[in-house]
């Protein structure tokens, strides 16, 4: 386990917090657009889940984050995955009136300067079970999410389903045995090359909850055993939803800081999570 675990280790540089977007609320569950010009994530206030978006300044830094108009509501939406190009959002949402399950499968698009009312992915996408931290591939023809429905190997899996001709979306596939454990899988990111697939889990061998893992995927579309990303990316705290840049160089990723000695993060009395980002090791 720990060849397995040191294998993609050899960092250059600790990650560090996003400091004008983290705040004492929960920040989680990063996007990026390919241009790597804005960020969207997920930010709990009041104990509701809506979607913040910061943007890369002219110095390189982001600025303070604000709110998702257009999509947010009363309800609770949350793990969104933008595309390359900034204008497809998809996402979940639970508890909403006509609704499958308890969370479901959204899309908007950037249309005349703003957000289309969000469009349910219906059936067979979405069931009365759990749909959820959708990644959507860069050319947006397939998305890969987290669910508990029936058929899979642990509590929640990873699924694929395809765009079809007619607009629809295909009958989710399991991304099987290799990938998904019985544990449970969740917060995939399917990079834009569309070979490596980045993920979360607390079923295959770690340092902590839940790690962060990768499975390259072959020209067959067969998936490698997952490799640990290893210390100081992963600790004894939890770390999941990482994406990483169109070039590869940079990644971001949530953090829980319940323990004040696994990241420097700006809530030490309580519980949160916090968005932090590094550069990623040539291998």
């Amino acid at each position: 386990m720990a060849s397995a675990i040191a294998s993609l280790s050899n960092f250059t540089h600790s990650p560090v917090a996003i400091t004008s977007v983290n705040t004492s609320a929960p920040e989680s569950l990063p996007s990026l657009t390919a241009d790597g010009g804005m960020l969207v994530f997920t930010r709990i206030v009041d104990r509701q889940e809506d979607f913040f978006f910061s943007l890369r300044l002219p110095n390189g830094e982001w600025s303070k984050a604000k709110p998702l108009e257009g999509i947010n509501t009363p309800f609770n939406e949350g793990a969104q995955s933008i595309s390359a190009d900034g204008r497809t959002l998809v996402f979940n949402a639970c508890n909403t009136p006509g609704g499958f399950g308890s969370c479901d499968l959204y899309i908007s698009h950037w249309r005349n300067g703003r957000w289309s009312s969000p469009e349910n992915l219906g059936e067979p996408v979405n069931t009365k079970w759990l749909e959820r931290q959708p990644s959507l591939s860069a050319d947006g023809r397939a998305i890969i999410f987290s669910s508990d429905r029936p058929g899979g190997y642990g509590s929640r899996d990873l699924w694929l389903t395809r765009l079809q001709p007619g607009g629809k979306w295909s009958a989710p596939v399991n991304l099987g045995p290799v990938v998904n454990t019985p544990g449970n899988e969740d917060c995939p990111f399917l990079h834009a090359d569309g070979r490596t697939l980045y993920f979360m889990s607390d079923g295959h061998p770690g340092m902590g909850g839940f790690d962060l893992f990768l499975s390259r995927i072959s020209a067959e579309g067969s998936f490698s055993t997952p490799e640990n990303l290893g210390y100081p990316i992963n600790t004894p705290a939890n770390e999941g939803a990482l994406i990483v840049s169109l070039d590869g160089t940079t990644a971001y990723f949530t953090s829980d800081t319940r323990d004040p000695n696994a990241r420097p993060g700006d809530n030490p009395a309580g519980i949160n999570t916090d968005i932090f980002t590094f550069s990623m090791p040539p291998q």
